[in-house]
């Protein structure tokens, strides 16, 4: 071997940390060794193995100077959000609050409620949808004696199964404490959730660029990745008080009765669906069933299956609600998330460090982590994207 060269020998599989921790010892690179050492230029490191056909791999290319420079960068951004902070904290540079007590200046006046985005307690939209916000928005013009009717204004593909029916039923205690009326238009989409919370509606408008429907309920993905593990020669066993309690984990795939069990939840979530669908639009549950399997509608094809009542625009929606309900003015009442200089700065601190980490991650544990996250038990009334 070249005297240029420092080889740590791995035995048969990769070599414990302590192993090469003694084998680098020699060569004063132990982290435990505080005294000044002149340590081998980390590229001239290589890793061969002991068994038959030793194979060279190529050198070590983590430098220790990149990492420190990823932590100063780090500390520099944080010092920066610190600074910015202190003196900007109180002071937001665009700050879209709550409209609460504010609707209509002191008239009558008709809210449209803008259900935009997944409707969920937190997700990915929440910057356009807040479920929190949206209840009480609604029990606010409830109470609201200058408020004449809401008109419902959707653009979402549905979401949780618990949210949507909160949504659905905050409505009805709104339409059957207060007998206004609910109006509801459709935008881009108001496909499963969203058309569950306006089926109650005294009437629908949809614009004729529309997809609606996809009625129905689904769960997961429930993710097997148990062949995937014994590859990667991964082992998972859970603790657990019966057969059943950690069923629908992504490491182990699920029985016969555990897919029954997950089918009987589906199948009454699923008739709760048809049942608003038939009460709201008046149709006999055989009808509801026939349309209800699942599948996507436009406009036209939701009209012709009595799902909705007419093909507008949103404009043409609040001149048939203002002519059919002698409502006055229509206030937007939509949730806008407040932006300061403080938020932006902890984002762009959040995805700094997220950046970092994901650096040191092998390509096995980022897979764990993905089917740890990705798997789920939650039920869905939403169109698959």
């Amino acid at each position: 071997m070249n005297d240029d060269k420092i080889y740590i020998t791995l035995s048969g599989s990769p070599a414990p940390a302590e192993n090469i921790a003694r084998q680098l010892e020699g060569y004063g690179m132990n982290h435990s060794d505080n005294k000044s050492v002149n340590r081998p230029d980390p590229d001239k490191i290589e890793f061969i193995r002991s068994s038959s056909g030793a194979i060279p791999v190529a050198p070590l290319k983590k430098d220790r100077r990149e990492l420190t420079f990823r932590a100063g960068m780090l500390i520099i951004i944080l010092l920066v959000a610190v600074l910015l902070a202190g003196g900007l904290i109180l002071y937001p540079i665009a700050s879209q609050k709550s409209t609460e007590n504010l609707y209509g200046n002191g008239t009558p006046y008709t809210g449209v409620l803008v259900v935009n985005g997944e409707i969920a307690g937190s997700s990915d939209t929440a910057s356009t949808y807040q479920h929190s916000w949206t209840l009480a928005r609604i029990r606010e013009m409830k109470n609201d004696q200058l408020n004449e009717g809401i008109l419902l204004y959707v653009n979402s593909p549905g979401g949780s199964v618990f949210e949507t029916d909160e949504l659905y039923t905050e409505l009805k205690k709104y339409k059957k404490q207060t007998k206004r009326p609910v109006y509801a238009y459709f935008d881009e989409m108001a496909a499963s959730g969203g058309y569950y919370i306006a089926a109650g509606s005294d009437k629908i408008i949809a614009n004729r660029l529309c997809t609606t429907g996809s009625i129905g309920v689904y769960m997961g993905p429930v993710i097997d990745s148990s062949k995937l593990l014994t590859k990667l020669g991964v082992g998972v066993k859970y603790i657990k008080s019966g057969r059943n309690k950690a069923m629908g984990n992504p490491f182990t795939p699920l029985t016969k009765e555990q897919e029954e069990i997950y089918q009987s939840q589906i199948d009454e979530y699923y008739e709760r669906f048809a049942k608003i669908v038939s009460r709201g639009r008046h149709l006999p549950m055989e009808t509801v069933y026939t349309v209800a399997d699942g599948r996507s509608y436009t406009a036209k094809q939701a009209l012709a299956n009595h799902l909705i009542d007419e093909i507008g625009n949103y404009n043409q929606a609040k001149k048939i609600m203002k002519k059919n309900c002698q409502v006055n003015q229509f206030v937007v009442v939509q949730y806008q998330p407040e932006v300061s200089i403080w938020n932006y700065f902890t984002k762009l601190c959040d995805t700094f460090v997220e950046y970092v980490n994901e650096q040191g991650k092998s390509e096995t544990q980022k897979t764990l982590e993905y089917l740890s996250e990705n798997g789920g038990h939650t039920f869905y009334y939403k169109m698959i994207d």
